[in-house]
C-alpha cells in the first residue's frame, strides 16, 4: 500500500510539471504572436516598444557572428517582455546574437 501511494504521488508531480510548463509555452507563444515588426519598430499590441538600432557582425572565435542591436522603449514593470522581444527577435533571424539596451535615463538602475 505504501509503495502504491509512493508512485501515485510521484506519478501526480511529474504529470503536475508537465502541465504547469505546457501552460507557460502556450503564454510564451502567445506572447509572441503579439509582436510585429515594421520598419526598424518592433510593436507589441500595437505599442513601440523597441527600435533596431544596428545590425554587426564579428568574429568570435574565427567564426562570423551576427548580432542585432535593439533600443528598449517599453515599460520595465515586467521583465519578462525584455526575454520575450530577445526571443522573438533570435526566432526572426535565426542564429543572430540579440542585445537589448535600456536607456539608464528611463531605466530603474543608476550607473
Amino acid at each position: 500500500m505504501k509503495k502504491f501511494i509512493y508512485v501515485f504521488l510521484v506519478v501526480a508531480f511529474v504529470t503536475s510539471c508537465s502541465v504547469v510548463g505546457l501552460a507557460s509555452r502556450k503564454d510564451n507563444q502567445k506572447t509572441k504572436l503579439n509582436f510585429k515588426v515594421e520598419n526598424q519598430n518592433v510593436y507589441l499590441d500595437g505599442k513601440v516598444i523597441a527600435v533596431y538600432q544596428a545590425k554587426t557582425y564579428s568574429l568570435d572565435g574565427g567564426e562570423l557572428v551576427e548580432e542585432y542591436n535593439l533600443k528598449y522603449t517599453g515599460s520595465l514593470a515586467n521583465k519578462q517582455l525584455i526575454g520575450d522581444l530577445i526571443d522573438f527577435v533570435s526566432d526572426r533571424h535565426q542564429g543572430a546574437e540579440v542585445e537589448v539596451e535600456i536607456d539608464p535615463e528611463n531605466g530603474q538602475f543608476k550607473l
